[in-house]
């Protein structure tokens, strides 16, 4: 990994526990059957039933093993060995069969074993991917042909947009710059001012038009390209995403594809 990487992993390492013991995530509502994924999320990937799927950047893995209840073969990969360990534990506590790899998201072709049917990703993820055109070709080697490649994400136009007083304001840009911006916050999107003893993460904007090519260059034909309003998908309106709420700009998006 490099620089980048082993910062944003030290603090992933960090908030992994914290985020699984918090109200936010609520795993004792995920052990008695609690689903986590979105009804967008189940409609358009579709069935999954008997289907090898793959987790791409799956933290503590209640989206992976809600898949595997849905009666898919799971793969679940993240970067942070303690969201590993942690996955793992809950797929035992469940009763739930999937596997759980450790390895950066880039390294996942070369680590993980054969092709897929499904690819997922979702929920604030491509904010820590630094090149979109190498995150791409790795999705598109795990995939089998025909397989099937899915995105939902905070809208980058969102993610660059925050409520004032007096309206939105526009904070940073919405196009890439190969520099990450550096943040610090004691806390996440589920806890608040835990006492971090990592606090610095490396974060990067990527357009939607940069996504979709990336893809398309890829060898993934691109399906569909959705935009959803903050009241049109309930993920959007959690704290911590700066997503403005009841406005009519897009809050989030996915985008599916196959692998020709």
């Amino acid at each position: 990994m490099d620089a980048h990487t082993t910062v944003n992993q030290r603090l992933w390492d960090e908030l992994a526990p914290l985020h699984a013991a918090s109200d936010y995530y609520d795993v004792e509502s995920f052990v008695q059957g609690a689903e986590t994924l979105e009804d967008t999320e189940v409609r358009e990937v579709g069935d999954v039933t008997g289907k090898r799927l793959a987790h791409l950047m799956c933290h503590f893995g209640m989206d992976s093993l809600s898949w595997a209840r849905h009666g898919a073969s799971v793969t679940g990969l993240d970067f942070s060995r303690q969201a590993v360990d942690i996955a793992r534990t809950l797929a035992t506590r469940t009763g739930v069969e999937a596997e759980f790899v450790c390895a950066d998201v880039m390294a996942a072709a070369d680590v993980l074993d054969g092709t897929f049917d499904v690819v997922f990703l979702s929920k604030g993820v491509m904010m820590w991917i630094e090149s979109v055109s190498a995150w791409a070709q790795v999705c598109a080697r795990l995939l089998k042909p025909g397989g099937v490649f899915y995105l939902l994400e905070f809208h980058p136009l969102a993610m660059v947009m925050s409520q004032t007083k007096d309206g939105l304001a526009l904070q940073g840009s919405y196009f890439h710059s190969p520099d990450p911006e550096i943040v610090v916050s004691d806390g996440s999107y589920a806890v608040s001012e835990p006492g971090l003893a990592h606090q610095e993460s490396r974060e990067w904007t990527h357009s939607v038009g940069e996504i979709v090519t990336a893809l398309v260059d890829a060898g993934i034909r691109i399906d569909f390209l959705h935009e959803f309003r903050a009241a049109e998908n309930a993920f959007t309106t959690v704290s911590g995403t700066k997503v403005p709420t009841g406005t009519s700009l897009p809050a989030a998006f996915s985008v599916r594809g196959t692998r020709t």
